[in-house]
């Protein structure tokens, strides 16, 4: 009966029975994993406050051959950042984070660059608050880690860079190509949402967050994340 342990932020739970519930966790080495967590919807649980959504938890728990859930063993809470009295702003953003993971991040396959992501993105938002510069930052990663963010820096046509310019976005091909090359169409990208777009690549959460990105720059990027499809 194999023993996990690790370190693991709570996507979301649901009921089982009168007092237990299935919980879903992103963890660090093992990707997303399911568990039973005994007696959880008691009132004396004392594991049941580890278990709130986007709670960093430390998790011990045990599988069995042939079963898809795991029994919770041990939790240990290494921070909640959704604590005492959280702004609307920050339950809407952090909920939607923890949607996206739950639905990209697959079953019992590690992925600890989507963790790292999620972890930092919460931190930032934490620290910074709720911005569309953050949630755009955290969209366009889920993305790329996804593997559905083609290379924009340069046409696909022609091979011109354009990562300093503007370019238009093909979503059909999963292409971008030069004004020349795209002869108008797609979604165009203008040079600073182009600019935004690549310095995400290079830039933490918070630091990217704290660039003096136009608004109009960040809210191209929400109409090209609206066209993707994670």
């Amino acid at each position: 009966m194999p023993v996990f342990e690790d370190e693991a932020i709570v996507l979301r739970h649901y009921p089982l029975s009168d007092s237990d519930r299935i919980v879903v966790f992103l963890t660090r080495e093992y990707g997303k994993v399911r568990a039973v967590a005994r007696g959880a919807k008691k009132l004396q649980s004392r594991m049941a406050a580890c278990l709130e959504p986007l709670s960093h938890i430390r998790l011990e728990l045990y599988t069995r051959e042939g079963k898809d859930l795991g029994q919770i063993r041990r939790t240990e809470i290494i921070h909640s950042f959704l604590g005492k009295n959280p702004s609307l702003r920050h339950v809407y953003a952090f909920t939607y984070f923890a949607e996206i993971c739950n639905e990209i991040a697959q079953d019992s396959q590690g992925n600890q660059a989507l963790f790292r992501l999620i972890l930092a993105s919460l931190h930032a938002g934490e620290k910074q608050g709720i911005s569309p510069r953050l949630v755009r930052y955290f969209e366009i990663w889920c993305l790329r880690l996804s593997g559905l963010l083609p290379n924009y820096a340069y046409c696909s046509s022609c091979g011109k860079c354009v990562k300093d310019d503007e370019f238009f976005a093909w979503f059909e091909a999963g292409q971008g190509r030069c004004r020349a090359c795209s002869h108008g169409r797609g979604l165009r990208i203008g040079a600073s949402a182009s600019s935004a777009l690549m310095t995400m690549a290079t830039l933490s959460p918070e630091q990217f967050v704290a660039q003096p990105f136009a608004e109009e720059a960040i809210g191209k990027l929400s109409c090209y994340q609206r066209n993707c499809s994670i």
